[in-house]
C-alpha cells in the first residue's frame, strides 16, 4: 500500500466510524465507536468504544475487546513492528500512557505524571514515545516530551514557554519533528465556517532549529510523516473546512482531500 492511500485510508475510515456514530445517537443501542488506528501490516483496526479498546480485522468481522478497565482508555497507537500497542488510560486519575505487550500479555505504565499526558507517535525503530503534556510548563501550556517505550523519565524535545505545543510527529530518520503550536489542542472555535480562536501553526524542529511550515489564521493539526520521510500530512481548515494537507521538503503545501463542509478527524 503506497503511503497516500495508507494515511487516506485511514483518514476514510475515520470519516466512515463518524458517520456510523451519527447513526449512533438515532439508536440507542448502537455502538459509539472513535480513535481507529490500523495495524503496521494493514491487517487489523484498533478502536475505542464505550471507554475501552477493542480490535476488528479489516477486511471485516467480529470485534474482540484487548482492553477493558472500569477507567477510560485511549488514543491507541501500534508500535511500528506490531507487537505492541500503546494508549492512554485514566485508571490512575489522570491521563497516563501505557504499553500491551502482545507476546507477553504484559501491560506498562509509561508515564507517571500529575497532568494528562497525551500520546503522539511512535519513533520508527519503536524506542521512543512522544506526547505532550502541561506537566511541567509554568503557565500551564502542553509541551512536547519523548519517553524510552520500557519507560524511564521523560525528555523535553521542545518546550517554549508560554507557548501550547501538541500533535507531534517524528520523521521516520528521527532527525526531525513535525508538531502543532499556538491555538488549541482540542475543542473547537468556529466562525465563517472556519476556526476563529483556534488558530494554530505547523512547525519543523531539526535539532534547535524550529521552521515554520504553515501561515497562522487556520487550525493546524495532527501531523503525520510518509514512509520516506519526503512529505508530511497533517490536518487544516484553511480552505474554509477542515480537510488533509501535505507538505513536501521542497515548500509545496497541496490539498489532498476536498470537502467543503463538516470536519475531517484523524
Amino acid at each position: 500500500m503506497s503511503k497516500r492511500k495508507s494515511f487516506v485510508g485511514i483518514t476514510l475510515i475515520s470519516l466512515a466510524l463518524t458517520a456510523f456514530c451519527g447513526t449512533a445517537f438515532a439508536q440507542a443501542s448502537a455502538p459509539y465507536l472513535t480513535e481507529p488506528a490500523i495495524s503496521p501490516d494493514n491487517s487489523e483496526i484498533a478502536f475505542v468504544s464505550g471507554g475501552d479498546i477493542w480490535t476488528v480485522p479489516s477486511a471485516g468481522g467480529t470485534a474482540q475487546i484487548l482492553v477493558s478497565h472500569s477507567a477510560t482508555e485511549g488514543r491507541p497507537v501500534y508500535s511500528p513492528d506490531g507487537s505492541k500497542l500503546a494508549f492512554v488510560s485514566n485508571r490512575t486519575g489522570n491521563g497516563d500512557i501505557y504499553v500491551l505487550d502482545f507476546e507477553s500479555n504484559d501491560l506498562k505504565r509509561i508515564t507517571f505524571n500529575d497532568t494528562s499526558d497525551n500520546l503522539d507517535a511512535w519513533s520508527r525503530d519503536g524506542k521512543w514515545l512522544y506526547f505532550y503534556s502541561s506537566n511541567q510548563d509554568i503557565s500551564g501550556m502542553n509541551d512536547i516530551f519523548r519517553v524510552r517505550a520500557t519507560g524511564g523519565t521523560p525528555l523535553a524535545v521542545s518546550n517554549d514557554r508560554y507557548t501550547n505545543e501538541f500533535h507531534s510527529s517524528p520523521s521516520p530518520d528521527g532527525s526531525t519533528l513535525a508538531f502543532a503550536a499556538r491555538g488549541f489542542s482540542n475543542g473547537q472555535w468556529w466562525r465563517n465556517g472556519r476556526s476563529h480562536i483556534d488558530e494554530s501553526e505547523l512547525w519543523h524542529k531539526q535539532g534547535e532549529n524550529y521552521r515554520q511550515i504553515s501561515p497562522r489564521g487556520a487550525k493546524q493539526q495532527w501531523t503525520m510523516w510518509s514512509r520516506d520521510g519526503s512529505t508530511t500530512y497533517w490536518v487544516s481548515d484553511r480552505s474554509g473546512s477542515q480537510n488533509i494537507w501535505s507538505h513536501t521538503q521542497n515548500g509545496n503545501a497541496t490539498q489532498i482531500t476536498r470537502f467543503t463542509n463538516g470536519r475531517v478527524f484523524w
